[in-house]
């Protein structure tokens, strides 16, 4: 466990259910979740922070269903309106 500016990350083995197989870190305020091959990755955690502080201005719970029904449309991925700017940041460390 580690907080950074009042963020607390946590190590796990894995990311659980109903996340897929290819996600290896999410938000869900107040939490940031690692899988332990993406624990020191300073890219994603510029991508995982982003969505943090996104989650408390959109006051969290909107956030998690905006996220939702988005995902119908355009799934889980770097077409998905909310994980753009993540991306784009997680990008811009590479």
């Amino acid at each position: 466990m580690r907080i950074v500016g009042g963020k607390i990350e946590l190590r796990v083995s894995k990311i659980p259910w109903p996340f897929p197989d290819s996600v290896h870190a999410v938000t869900v305020w107040p939490l940031i979740f690692y899988e332990p091959q993406v624990w020191d990755d300073p890219c994603l955690q510029a991508h995982e922070r982003y969505h943090w502080v996104d989650q408390v201005r959109w006051l969290v719970v909107p956030w998690f269903v905006a996220y939702l029904v988005l995902r119908i449309f355009y799934g889980g991925g770097r077409e998905h309106p909310l994980e753009r700017e993540g991306y784009r940041r997680e990008d811009a460390c590479r």
